[in-house]
C-alpha cells in the first residue's frame, strides 16, 4: 500500500496541547517533516521539557526551531498573550493545531456545574479563543495558494456519533467545537484563513486509559477495525488535513469505522 510523505520545510506550526497526547504526536510528526514548532506549555514543567526533548529528537534537521510559551486556553488574556509572544518572534505561522482539552471521567448525576463549566471553558471557549487569535495573527500573512494560514481543531467523534457515559460534559463540549468549525470557517474565509477539524474516535491515550473497563469493552465492540487507534496515527491524519487542497469548514472523522 502507498505511503504519503509530508514536507513542512520552511513552515511554522503552532500546537496547543503540544506537550502530550495527540498534540505531542502532531508536534513530532511536523518536526519529522521538516517544520518549525511552537507549543503551549504544560502546567507541569517536567512534562513540558520531556515533550521538547521528544520533538527535538524527531526533527529532520537540527536547525529547526522548537519553542514553547505558556497558554491557558480557557482564559482570553492568556491566549492573546500567547499569540502576542509568537507575533514578536516575527515569523510566519502557517498552521495552528488546537489539541488542548480536558475530559474528567464523572458519572452524569455526579457532575457538578463547576466541573461542567470547567470542561466547556477549556474545550469550547478555548477552541473559540484559539481560532480567534490565530486568525488575527494569520490575516497579515501573504497568500500561499488559496490561504494565508490553516487552523485545525482536534475535536472528537464523541461530539458526533458516539458518547461516553462518564463524559456528558466532554461530549457536549466537543459537539459545540464541531459546530464552531463550520461557523468560524465561514467568518475566517473572509480573511482567507482555512479552518477544519479532525474528529478522532477511540484513541489509546493516557486520558482514555482511565476509562472504566466495561466502557472500553463496549466501545471496542463497535469499531469495525477492531482496535483503538494510536496517537501517531491521528498525527498523520492531521498532517493530511493540513496539506489537502479545497477542504474548508469540514469535520473529518477518523474512527476506524464505528456503529
Amino acid at each position: 500500500m502507498g505511503i504519503a510523505n509530508f514536507d513542512f520545510s520552511n513552515t511554522c506550526t503552532v500546537i496547543t496541547g503540544g506537550a502530550s497526547g495527540i498534540g505531542l504526536t502532531c508536534s513530532e510528526a511536523v518536526a519529522s517533516a521538516g517544520g518549525n514548532i511552537i507549543i503551549s506549555a504544560s502546567r507541569n514543567a517536567d512534562k513540558t521539557q520531556k515533550a521538547i526533548d521528544r520533538i527535538k529528537k524527531a526533527r529532520a534537521r537540527q536547525e529547526q526551531s522548537v519553542q514553547v510559551f505558556p497558554c491557558e486556553v480557557g482564559a482570553e488574556d492568556s491566549v492573546k498573550n500567547f499569540f502576542d509572544q509568537i507575533r514578536q518572534l516575527n515569523v510566519r505561522v502557517d498552521h495552528v493545531i488546537h489539541s488542548a482539552g480536558i475530559s474528567p471521567n464523572t458519572n452524569f448525576f455526579d457532575q457538578t456545574q463547576s466541573e461542567w463549566d470547567m470542561v466547556h471553558n477549556t474545550n469550547t471557549t478555548g477552541a473559540f479563543l484559539v481560532v480567534k487569535y490565530a486568525g488575527l495573527l494569520m490575516q497579515s500573512n501573504s497568500l500561499k495558494e488559496d490561504f494565508r494560514g490553516k487552523i485545525l481543531l482536534v475535536t472528537s467523534t464523541n461530539g458526533i456519533n458516539s458518547q461516553d457515559p462518564v463524559s456528558a460534559h466532554y461530549d457536549s463540549s466537543k459537539s459545540a467545537a464541531n459546530m464552531l468549525v463550520r461557523t468560524s470557517a465561514e467568518h475566517l474565509s473572509e480573511i482567507q484563513v482555512c479552518v477544519n477539524a479532525l474528529a478522532p474516535g477511540w484513541i489509546n491515550t493516557e486520558l482514555n486509559a482511565t476509562l472504566p473497563p466495561d466502557v472500553r469493552e463496549k466501545e471496542s465492540s463497535k469499531i469495525w477495525m477492531k482496535r483503538w487507534a494510536e496517537p501517531h496515527e491521528m498525527a498523520r491524519c492531521a498532517l493530511h488535513l493540513l496539506t489537502m487542497p479545497y477542504l474548508m469548514g469540514q469535520v473529518v472523522m477518523a474512527d476506524g469505522g464505528y456503529r
